[in-house]
C-alpha cells in the first residue's frame, strides 16, 4: 500500500519546533511513579489514547500500557526498565504530546495512527524508579530476568509482548557520561544496539531489521549531533529481553541515552530521545529503513570509555624519595538523596598514568605543578564549621575534617569540604578508586585544590565544589 507521506515528515522543523511538544508536567532528571500516574490520569479520557493497567511491582505501584494508533504492524516500546535511568520516559511523553497536538503534521500523525499500534510503558520499574536504583525492590535486575521471569515487572513485559506480538521492540535506557563514540574524544550522547541472539553475533532476519533501523535512526540524528552517535557492544547477555526478543524473532532496537557536554541535567538527551522515536516510527511506517544494510550499521563507532569528569595532566608526583609525571582521571559518581530529595556527587580517582589518549570533560594541563594528597584537619568539630572557615582550611591545603561521629546524620555536605566520622583512621592517597582530593602545588606555593572530585582554583577563586561527602 502506498501512503501519503510527501511533504508530511520533516525532522529538521519538528526538532526546532520541540518545545512546542514538550510536557512540562515531566522532569527528566527524576522521575517517580506519582509522575508518570500523574500523566496518565490526565490522557485517560483522551480518545487517542487505550490505557491498561498491565501488572504491579512487588511493592504494588501498577505498570501501565498507553498504546495508540489501529495499524496492524505491531511496535512496543519502554522505559525505566532500570529506576534510575528517566531520561527516555521524558521523552516518550512528549512523543504523546506530540501526537495529540494539532499542526501542519496532522498527515503525519494520521498516517502514524492508521497504520501503526504503538503500545508504550513508561515505566515498567516503578519501585526501582522511587527508590532511584537500577534494580526493583528486591534488587534484581529487570533486564537480567528474560528467561526466568521471576519478577513481577519482568512478567509483565513478556505476556505484553506475547500478547501483542510486536513486529519492533524499543528499549530505552540511559547510559553513564564516560563513553565515547568511538575515540573520537567526544562524548556518545546517544547509543544504540542491534542486539545479538547467539554467541556467535548472527545475523537473523529479525536482527537485520533492527540494524537497518538503527542506521536510518543514525542518518537523522547525525544531522544534529555530528561524530556523537556510539553503537553499544554486542557482548551477548541472555538473559536481557532485547537477546531474547530478537531470538523470538523481534526486531529490536536498544537506545540508551548518553552525555552532551554542558548538559547534566539531560534535557537535549531527552530531546534527542524524541527525534530518535519519531524517526524509528516514520521509518517503519514508510518502509524507509530498508534502504539501508549491516555495512550502514557497522559504520556507527563502537562506545568507547575514554572520558573523565576530570582530567588532570601533567602532574609531578613524589614518591618514596622519586619524581614521576602522571595524568590523573577522576569521575563523579552521581547520587540521589530521598530524604532531601536531592542529587549529589561522590568524587573518585578512576585512573593514573598515561591519558594522553584519554578526555576530559574538563581538563587542566598542570605542567610545573606538584601534586600531593589532600590534608586531614586533625581538630574534632562538632558540627560543620562556616563557609569562610571551610576557605581557611582549603587554602592550607585541607580537604577532609574531623566530626563528632554523634553529629552525623547524613551522607554529603552542601560545602566544600569532605567529613570523615572522628573515630575513623583515615589517610588520603592518590590511588585508583581513592576519593578524589588533592592538593596542587607552583613551586612550593598551593595553588589549586581538587575537593571530592571537583577543582578549586585559589588563584582565581570561584566555588566550584557542588558538595562534599561523608568518608566511611
Amino acid at each position: 500500500m502506498e501512503l501519503d507521506l510527501e511533504n508530511t515528515f520533516d525532522i529538521t522543523k519538528i526538532f526546532e519546533q520541540y518545545n512546542d511538544y514538550y510536557e512540562s508536567e515531566i522532569y527528566q532528571e527524576r522521575v517517580t511513579h506519582y509522575d508518570v500516574k500523574k500523566i496518565i490520569d490526565k490522557y485517560q479520557s483522551n480518545d487517542l489514547f487505550r490505557i491498561d493497567k498491565i501488572g504491579e511491582s512487588i511493592e504494588k505501584r501498577e505498570i501501565y500500557c498507553i498504546t495508540i494508533g489501529k495499524g496492524n504492524r505491531n511496535i512496543l516500546a519502554w522505559s525505566q526498565m532500570h529506576g534510575d535511568e528517566p531520561t527516555a520516559t521524558a521523552a516518550l511523553f512528549d512523543l504523546l504530546k506530540f501526537i495529540c497536538s494539532d499542526d501542519q503534521y496532522n498527515n503525519l500523525r494520521k498516517e502514524l495512527l492508521s497504520n501503526l499500534t504503538i503500545h508504550f510503558i513508561p515505566m515498567l520499574n516503578p519501585d526501582g524508579a522511587e527508590h532511584h536504583k537500577r534494580e526493583n525492590q528486591i534488587s534484581i535486575d529487570v533486564n537480567r530476568d528474560s528467561q526466568k521471569r521471576v519478577t513481577p515487572e519482568a512478567k509483565s513485559l513478556w505476556d505484553l509482548a506475547n500478547k501483542i506480538k510486536p513486529e519492533f521492540a524499543f528499549n530505552l535506557h540511559d547510559q553513564n557520561s564516560y563513553y565515547t563514540a568511538g575515540r573520537t574524544g567526544k562524548s556518545s550522547a546517544i547509543s544504540m544496539l542491534a542486539p545479538p541472539f547467539n554467541y556467535d553475533n548472527s545475523i537473523s532476519t529479525a536482527r537485520k531489521k533492527s540494524m537497518q533501523l538503527i542506521a536510518s535512526i543514525n542518518n537523522a540524528l547525525a544531522t544534529f549531533i555530528p561524530d556523537q552517535i556510539a553503537r553499544y557492544k554486542d557482548d551477548h547477555e541472555p538473559r536481557s529481553f532485547g537477546d531474547t526478543f530478537v531470538g523470538s524473532k523481534i526486531s529490536s532496537i536498544l537506545i540508551e541515552s548518553g552525555f552532551i557536554i554542558g548538559d547534566d541535567k539531560k534535557s537535549k538527551i531527552r530531546k534527542l530521545n524524541f527525534i530518535a522515536l519519531l524517526t524509528g516510527f516514520h521509518s517503519i511506517l514508510a518502509n524507509e529503513f530498508e534502504k539501508w544494510n549491516e555495512p550502514d550499521y557497522y559504520s556507527i563507532p563502537e562506545n568507547q570509555t575514554m572520558l573523565f569528569d576530570l582530567l588532570l595532566r601533567n602532574l609531578t608526583f613524589k614518591s618514596e624519595g622519586q619524581e614521576f609525571r602522571i595524568d590523573i582521571g577522576i569521575n563523579r559518581e552521581k547520587k540521589f538523596c530521598k530524604e532531601l530529595n536531592k542529587f549529589y556527587y561522590k568524587g573518585k580517582i578512576a585512573e593514573v598514568g598515561d591519558l594522553n589518549k584519554y578526555t576530559g570533560i574538563s581538563e587542566f594541563d598542570l605542567s610545573g605543578y606538584e601534586v600531593k594528597p589532600a590534608k586531614v584537619f586533625e581538630h574534632e568539630f562538632q558540627e560543620i564549621p562556616d563557609t569562610d572557615e571551610i576557605s581557611g582550611m582549603i587554602e592550607n591545603g585541607y580537604g577532609v575534617i574531623k566530626l563528632n561521629p554523634f553529629s552525623i546524620n547524613f551522607t554529603f555536605v552542601e560545602k566544600p569540604i569532605n567529613v570523615l566520622p572522628s573515630h575513623l583512621k583515615f589517610e588520603q592517597s592518590i590511588s585508583i578508586d581513592d576519593f578524589a582530593n588533592l592538593a596542587i602545588y607552583r613551586n612550593n606555593k598551593l595553588a589549586n585544590m581538587v575537593i571530592n572530585g571537583f577543582i578549586y582554583p585559589l588563584d582565581n577563586y570561584s566555588n566550584s565544589i557542588l558538595n562534599g561527602v561523608v568518608i566511611s
